[in-house]
């Protein structure tokens, strides 16, 4: 089952329920759809825009940000773009708009598709996207099929392939571990390399042949390869992985995969429109997962008191951040933890830089009940997703919770 596919017929479906473009039968009224919130031109218009105005607070390692939908949906927009749309920007973007029902029933769908494409999965994980993408399928057919025969058109076949997810990832690992996302990229640059019109799948074939040769001779003779090693001029190594830049590095030569996050003391000096914010991060503070904004990275000399040492100093590698708030408790049950809403507090914390995970994005929004601005996490799909500590699960009903257990 190929989960970059997949998700892009969720996507197909859900945007043309929304928008209202789905067939209708002499039977049915369009106007009878309550989940059609873009059917009106103007809503849809300022929804496209508004998913285009959040690119900017998208880490610029989060690949190509998503464009304005509205105008592109139907034209060149890329898979990836509906991916990060469907399943990063929508919980925030459709919250107060989308039925509230209906909302949280996409929600959950999210929540278990952001579980299955991890690259590692453990077993209270699977067994949780077992239930949320079980539930979705119930409720969706409950909701939007209705049972009706008008509307079968509605649970198109990618809706049961989303139930055998998890049963599939028992047999053969991670969804993500087998998904078209490599192949597809490996076409894409096998099809930059051509250059003559003629004969264009020769050609393609000639030139896997070409990079398949070399890869072998640099598997077998790593001294071939003289591309540039090491790490930037002028950066500091801290081990376990972490490097700290220059503020001059604008391309570091880093492994491929590896995050370079950005302060705000650096990120403050560029131009507006050419920013990409990447000073969000996820960390480990008091033995839980947060997200912090950073100021700025230093080292701190500290003397060395330790006895029988011969150094007289050592660094600290430390990171200064800005807290977010607290988070909405309420709100994060409803949305199956899928909207993680707060706000920028004036509260400052040291941290260690080591204790920094991942780099993710903090994208401004408007809650609508109450109107104010906050800010709600995305963090990179195949990453591991951020575990709150806050008590949540789905095999509880709310009449449940002050049962007795007998």
């Amino acid at each position: 089952m190929d989960l970059m596919h997949l998700a892009g017929n969720l996507s197909d479906l859900l945007i043309s329920l929304w928008h209202g473009t789905m067939g209708c039968s002499p039977m049915d009224n369009k106007n009878s759809w309550d989940w059609a919130i873009f059917h009106d031109e103007e809503v849809w218009t300022a929804h496209g825009q508004a998913v285009e105005d959040m690119g900017k607070f998208i880490p610029g390692s989060f690949d190509c940000k998503p464009c304005n939908i509205a105008d592109k949906t139907n034209t060149d927009y890329k898979t990836w773009e509906f991916h990060v749309y469907i399943f990063c920007l929508a919980p925030a973007l459709l919250y107060g708009i989308l039925p509230e029902h209906y909302w949280s029933n996409f929600c959950k769908l999210i929540c278990g598709i952001q579980i299955m494409s991890q690259y590692a999965i453990n077993k209270e994980d699977l067994e949780h996207a077992y239930v949320l993408l079980g539930s979705w399928g119930h409720e969706f057919k409950l909701i939007y099929y209705q049972l009706r025969q008008d509307h079968i058109h509605f649970i198109r076949p990618c809706v049961h392939q989303v139930l055998h997810l998890v049963t599939e990832a028992m047999h053969k690992g991670p969804p993500i571990c087998y998904a078209q996302w490599t192949m597809e990229c490996t076409i894409g640059n096998l099809g930059q390399e051509i250059w003559q019109p003629s004969k264009p799948y020769e050609n393609l074939a000639k030139e896997g042949v070409w990079r398949s040769r070399v890869n072998a001779l640099l598997a077998i003779m790593p001294a071939l390869d003289d591309r540039i090693k090491g790490h930037p001029k002028g950066s500091m190594d801290l081990e376990d992985g972490y490097i700290l830049l220059c503020k001059h590095d604008k391309q570091p030569w880093l492994p491929t995969g590896e995050e370079i996050m950005q302060s705000l003391w650096q990120e403050k000096l560029k131009p507006g429109l050419q920013i990409c914010i990447s000073r969000n991060v996820k960390f480990t503070y008091n033995g839980q997962e947060r997200f912090r904004e950073v100021q700025y990275f230093t080292r701190l000399a500290m003397d060395a008191v330790t006895e029988g040492t011969s150094e007289a100093w050592w660094f600290e590698d430390i990171a200064l951040i800005c807290l977010y708030s607290l988070l909405d408790k309420a709100l994060l049950k409803m949305s199956s933890h899928m909207l993680i809403s707060s706000k920028l507090l004036d509260e400052l914390v040291v941290i260690c830089v080591k204790s920094l995970k991942s780099m993710v994005g903090m994208i401004l929004h408007h809650l609508q009940h109450p109107l104010e601005d906050c800010f709600f996490l995305m963090e990179k799909p195949g990453l591991d997703i951020l575990q709150l500590g806050i008590p949540y699960s789905v095999y509880q009903d709310d009449d449940d919770l002050d049962a007795d257990i007998e």
